[in-house]
C-alpha cells in the first residue's frame, strides 16, 4: 500500500516564513487579546514560588499590581516519573495573572519576564469561530455518502462510552436531536454539591465557562448547536439528522460569546480531564502561542485525547492555530466534488480534508439549518475519529489521527496548485474502520532546522534537518527514511537514515546525525526550497514535505533591547509587504509596534519631484524602486557597535523616477550601558549620474502602530532632531526616529485619516510629490485633533543637499524605543553624543536643578569630582549614577565628614549619565557626560 502523509512540523523560524497575506486594513489589536490577562508558566525549579509565598524582593515590589491564580486549580500532581517525561505537560506550573492597573501588554510582559521565574509570559489570546453562514440548498447531509459514513456504520455505530468534547458556544440542551446525546457525569448529580470534587458544582452536563455555571446553554451564537449535531446528533431515531459519530456521546462546553472564543484552552483542559476521547475545536486564529501548544500537548500526552481543529476560512497558506500545532489534527474544507473550498486555509501543516460546504445540521429552537466553513468540516472528522476509536479501542490519540490520514482518499489530482496542502487526502471513514492493522506507519516529527549558529540560511551555509521517527501502527520491516530537496539550489550531504525494524509505537531520532545539505551559489534570493521526505519499509510508504526559505536578503539586528530586521533594498522592520518576515521593531523582545518603514530619497533636479523608495503608494500598492547590488551581510569584527551589517543598492528599478544614485547602507547596534535602546541606520548616497543633483532629501518613512494604532500621536523633538510616536490611552513604550547627521532637519507627521486632519492626506495615494514634500516641509505633530489620538505616521529627513556627479553624502538615523518620553530623550542624547562627540547645540549640557551643586570636570574622561559644599542642605549624603535606560552604574555608601567625592570613571562607557545626589530629605539630579 502506498499512501502519502503530508502533515509536517515546523520550527518557529519556518512558521514565520511561509505564506503571503495582504492586509486591506490594519488589524484591530484590541480584539486579539483578553484585556489585562496573561498566561505564565513557572520554570520547574520555581514551582513553589506562588505556593509557599517564598517571594523575592522584586516580586514584592511589583506584585501588588497583579492578581495571581492557578490557571487549572484541579490539575493533578504528576509523579516524579511523569515529570521526567519530555512530552507530558505539568498544568500546575501555569498561572493566570491579571493586571490591576492600566498597563500595556509590553510593559507587563517585560516586568514579569524580568523576575526570571517564568518559562513564558503571554497575553491571553482571543480566538474566533470559523463558520460562514450559507443558505444554498445542495442536498441535506450529502456529505455522509461522500466521506463513506454509511459503510463505516455497517462496521460499527460508535459507542456511548466514548465522548466528543464540543468546545464551542454552547448547545441547545433541549433540542430533540441532541438532548439524549449529552454525556452525563453521573459522579456529580445536580444537588448543589461538588460530589466528585473536581471543582465544578453539579457539572452533570458539561460546563459554561462564560457564565461559570453548569448549564452550557448556547448564548448569542448558535454555532455550537450546529457543530454538535454534525458530530453527534441522535441517529436512527426517526428525528432530524444523523450525527457522524452515531451512538457516540458529546459533552457541551461553552467557551465563547458570539465569535470571540475567550476560554477555548480552558475548555480543552476541561474536556480532557472529563475523559473526552475526541475534542472538537471549530475555531482558531493566526499567531503561535507556547501556552496554547502546552494545552494541546497536555490533552494529547497527559490525557490521550485527540484534538481536532478547523484550518480556518481566510484562504491563506499560513499556519492557523490551534490547528497547526504539531499534535492537533488540522481539517481543511472541500466541496461535494472534492474541490478545495474557496475559503479554506491550506499548507503543509494541514492533515486532512473533509466536506465543509452546505452542511445540514441542528439549529436553534429545535430546528435545522445549513452552514459552511471549516467549522463544519471539523466535526465530520471528530465523529469519524470516534468511530475509529470504537473499532480500535486500544489506539492512542495520535494513532487515531494517523489511521484517519492513512486511509484517506487522495484528491491532489482534483486540486492542481494545492497538491500536498489540503492534507493527506479527503476523509474516508469506511476505510478507516475496516481491516486489521498489519503494517507499520512511521512518521517524521518534532523537526528542527538549523545551520549551527543562527536562523538565517545564506549561500554557503550548511542546513541540518533532524527530528523523531515514530511508528504508529504495527511492527515494520526494515525502515529507511530519505529526504530529497526539490531544487538544485541545495546539494545533499547526508540524505538517508536506516532505522531498521521498528516495533509499534517505537520512536527513534536523528538529532545527533541530522540530514544535511549545502546551499549553493546558484540559489535565488529568498528562494523557497521544498524537501520531500519518503519513509518506507517496502510495504508502507509515508511522504511528507518541509518548506524552507533560503538565501534571504535580510538580516536580524537583534543584539540589544531594540530588535528589527534590515532588508537589502532600503526597507527595515519587515522584508515583505504583509508584516510576516521580520521582527518589525520591538522593545525587550515584546510585540512589534511597527507597521511599515523604509528609506526615501528625493530630488527636484528636473523641475518636478522625483522620489525613489520601497514604501506604500496607493492602497495595496507599493513602490519598488531599489535593486540590490550587494545583499546585506554581517561584518566581523564589527567596525562599530557589537553587531554590524552592510549592503549596497541602487535605484535602477525606478524607471521614470530614477535619480541615478547608489546607496551603501549599514546598520549597527550596541549593547553597552546607555546605548542598548537604539540602533543606527547609516546611508551613503552616491550620485552615479552624469549631472548634478540639487535639493536632495534623504528621509525615513515610518508608520508606528503602538498598541491600538487608533490612539496614537506623533510629535517632533526639535532639541534632539527626533520625531516620535506614542499611545495616548495606555502606559506603553514610545518609539522614535532621530537624525544623527548635523544639517537641515525636517519632521513631518501624518494623520492617517481621510482628509489628513489638516495635513497631507496619504490614505488613498502617497505620490512622489507627497513624499518629496514630506521631506522638505515641517508638520510638527499628528493625532492631536482628538484627545485620544488616531492612526499616524512620520517622516524624519535630512534635506537641502547638492551633489555633483560622482559626489556622495552620508546620513545617519538612530531608531529608539523606551518606556517613556524622558527615557527616549535620554537615549537620543546618548546616541547623538556617541555619533558626533557632542550634544546638539540646543541641548543644555548640564541639567542642574541647583546652581550651588558642582560636578567637574564635565564632560570627563578619567575622574569626576562631586561637590555639595555650597548646598544649603547639610548632613550626610550619598549618590548614585544611572545611564539613560535607568540602569544603575554606581551606588555610593553614605558619605560622612566631607562634602566632596572623587569618582574614577575610567571603567564607565562613554555616553550620557545622570547623577542623583541625596542630601537630608532632598534629591538633586545633574547630567554627566563621559567622553571616550
Amino acid at each position: 500500500m502506498c499512501v502519502k502523509n503530508k502533515k509536517i512540523l515546523y520550527s518557529i523560524l519556518v512558521l514565520l516564513w511561509i505564506g503571503v497575506s495582504v492586509r486591506a486594513q490594519k488589524p484591530d489589536y484590541q480584539k486579539q487579546f483578553v484585556e489585562g490577562v496573561f498566561m505564565v508558566k513557572l520554570k520547574p525549579e520555581k514551582r513553589s514560588f506562588f505556593v509557599t509565598r517564598n517571594y523575592n524582593q522584586k516580586w514584592m515590589n511589583i506584585g501588588r499590581k497583579y492578581t495571581v491564580l492557578p490557571a487549572f486549580r484541579n490539575a493533578l500532581q504528576l509523579t516524579n516519573k511523569e515529570l521526567s517525561s519530555t512530552q507530558k505537560v505539568d498544568l500546575n506550573l501555569i498561572y493566570t495573572i491579571s493586571s490591576t492597573k492600566t498597563q500595556s501588554i509590553k510593559q507587563v510582559v517585560e516586568e514579569l519576564e524580568s523576575l526570571g521565574i517564568f518559562e513564558y509570559v503571554e497575553p491571553k489570546r482571543i480566538r474566533h469561530i470559523d463558520f460562514t453562514p450559507n443558505d444554498s440548498e445542495i442536498g441535506q447531509q450529502y456529505y455522509l455518502a461522500q466521506v463513506n459514513a454509511y459503510s463505516a456504520w455497517d462496521v460499527n455505530h460508535g459507542n456511548v462510552a466514548f465522548k466528543i468534547g464540543i468546545v464551542d458556544t454552547g448547545t441547545e440542551m433541549d433540542h430533540p436531536d441532541l438532548t439524549t446525546k449529552m454525556a452525563e457525569n453521573s459522579a456529580d448529580p445536580v444537588n448543589g454539591i461538588d460530589d466528585d470534587g473536581d471543582g465544578y458544582i453539579d457539572n452533570f452536563y458539561g460546563w459554561d465557562f462564560m457564565e461559570n455555571d453548569n448549564t452550557p446553554e448556547v448564548g448569542d451564537s448558535p454555532h455550537g448547536i450546529h457543530v454538535a449535531g454534525i458530530a453527534a446528533a441522535a441517529t436512527n431515531n426517526n428525528e432530524g439528522v444523523s450525527g457522524v459519530g452515531f451512538d457516540t456521546q458529546f459533552m457541551p462546553i461553552r467557551v465563547a460569546n458570539g465569535s470571540a472564543v475567550i476560554y477555548g484552552y480552558e475548555g480543552i483542559v476541561y474536556a480532557a480531564d472529563m475523559g473526552c476521547d475526541i475534542i472538537n475545536c471549530s475555531w482558531g486564529g493566526f499567531g503561535y502561542s507556547m501556552f496554547e501548544e502546552d494545552i494541546i500537548n497536555y490533552a494529547t500526552y497527559n490525557k490521550d485525547a485527540l484534538v481536532v481543529c478547523a484550518a480556518g476560512n481566510s484562504n491563506q497558506d499560513q499556519e492557523y492555530y490551534p490547528a497547526a500545532y504539531e499534535n492537533a489534527l488540522a481539517v481543511s474544507s472541500i466541496n461535494f466534488l472534492d474541490n478545495k473550498s474557496s475559503f479554506t486555509n491550506h499548507g503543509y501543516w494541514v492533515d486532512l480534508a473533509a466536506t465543509g460546504e452546505g452542511i445540514y445540521s441542528t439549529w436553534t429552537d429545535g430546528g435545522y439549518n445549513k452552514n459552511t466553513g471549516t467549522s463544519m468540516a471539523t466535526p465530520v472528522v471528530s465523529g469519524a475519529a470516534a468511530l475509529v476509536k470504537t473499532r480500535y479501542p486500544q489506539f492512542s490519540a495520535l494513532q487515531i489521527k494517523e489511521r484517519l490520514k492513512l486511509t484517506s482518499f487522495d484528491i491532489d489530482n482534483i486540486n492542481p496548485g494545492y497538491e500536498n496542502k489540503l492534507g493527506v487526502g479527503r476523509l474516508d471513514i469506511g476505510d478507516a474502520v475496516t481491516g486489521a492493522i498489519l503494517d507499520g506507519s512511521v512518521v517524521f516529527g518534532n523537526i528542527k532546522i538549523t545551520n549551527g549558529y543562527d536562523d538565517i540560511f545564506k549561500v554557503g551555509d550548511s542546513l541540518h534537518i533532524s527530528g523523531t521517527f515514530t511508528n504508529y501502527m504495527a511492527q515494520s520491516n526494515n525502515v529507511t527514511a530519505t529526504i530529497t530537496p526539490l531544487s538544485a539550489s541545495v546539494t545533499a550531504n547526508h540524505t538517508t537514515e536506516n532505522l531498521g525494524v521498528m516495533a509499534a509505537l517505537l520512536q527513534k531520532d536523528n538529532y545527533s546525525h541530522p540530514f544535511s545539505f549545502k546551499i549553493t551559489n546558484t540559489t535565488g534570493v529568498n528562494e523557497k526550497v521544498v524537501f520531500k521526505i519518503v519513509i518506507t519499509d517496502g510495504v508502507f510508504t509515508n511522504i511528507s514535505f518541509i518548506e524552507v526559505r533560503i538565501n534571504v536578503d535580510y538580516l536580524h539586528l537583534a543584539v540589544n533591547n531594540v530588535w528589527t530586521t534590515v532588508g537589502s533594498k532600503g526597507q527595515f522592520g519587515y522584508n515583505d509587504r504583509s508584516q510576516r518576515i521580520g521582527y518589525g521593531m520591538t522593545l525587550n523582545n515584546g510585540l512589534s509596534q511597527l507597521y511599515e518603514a523604509g528609506l526615501m530619497v528625493g530630488t527636484n533636479t528636473q523641475g518636478y519631484p522625483q522620489v525613489v523608495d520601497r514604501v506604500r503608494n496607493a492602497p495595496g500598492v507599493f513602490d519598488d524602486d531599489f535593486a540590490s547590488i550587494q545583499n546585506v551581510k554581517k561584518i566581523t569584527p564589527a567596525p562599530k557597535g557589537d553587531y554590524f551589517i552592510q549592503g549596497v543598492f541602487n535605484d535602477s528599478n525606478a524607471n521614470f523616477d530614477s535619480i541615478g544614485v547608489q546607496i551603501s547602507h549599514t546598520g549597527y547596534a550596541s549593547t553597552d550601558n546607555g546605548h542598548a535602546n537604539y540602533f543606527v541606520l547609516e546611508y551613503t548616497v552616491v550620485n552615479t549620474s552624469s549631472t548634478d543633483i540639487t535639493d536632495l532629501s534623504i528621509g525615513l518613512f515610518v508608520d508606528f502602530d503602538i498598541a491600538n494604532y487608533e490612539n496614537n500621536q506623533a510629535h517632533t523633538d526639535w532639541i534632539r532632531f527626533m520625531t516620535y510616536t506614542e499611545n495616548t490611552t495606555q502606559n506603553v513604550p514610545v518609539f522614535g526616529v532621530q537624525l544623527l547627521t548635523p544639517g537641515v532637519f525636517r519632521s513631518y507627521c501624518f494623520d492617517l485619516i481621510p482628509g489628513g486632519g489638516g495635513g497631507g492626506d496619504i490614505t488613498n495615494n502617497f505620490t512622489s510629490n507627497s513624499k518629496y514634500q514630506s521631506m522638505n516641509i515641517n508638520r510638527y505633530q499628528a493625532g492631536v485633533g482628538s484627545s485620544t489620538g488616531n492612526d499616524v505616521a512620520q517622516v524624519t529627513s535630512f534635506s537641502g543637499v547638492n551633489l555633483v556627479a560622482g559626489d556622495s553624502v552620508t546620513v545617519a538615523f538612530a531608531m529608539h524605543a523606551a518606556n517613556n518620553v524622558v527615557l527616549l530623550q535620554n537615549s537620543a542624547d546618548s546616541a547623538y553624543f556617541r555619533y558626533n562627540g557632542a550634544l546638539p547645540n540646543s541641548v543644555e549640557e548640564l541639567g542642574l536643578n541647583n546652581s550651588k551643586l558642582r560636578i567637574y570636570p564635565n564632560p570627563t574622561q578619567n575622574q569626576v569630582t562631586i561637590d555639595v559644599s555650597e548646598l544649603e542642605e547639610q548632613g550626610d549624603w550619598s549618590f548614585k549614577i544611572v545611564d539613560v535606560t535607568s540602569k544603575v552604574s554606581y551606588v555610593s555608601a553614605l558619605i560622612k565628614g566631607t562634602k566632596t567625592f572623587v569618582l574614577d570613571t575610567q571603567t564607565m562607557n562613554s555616553g550620557v549619565y545622570f547623577v542623583e545626589i541625596q542630601v537630608a530629605d532632598k534629591v538633586f539630579v545633574t547630567k554627566l557626560i563621559k567622553n571616550p
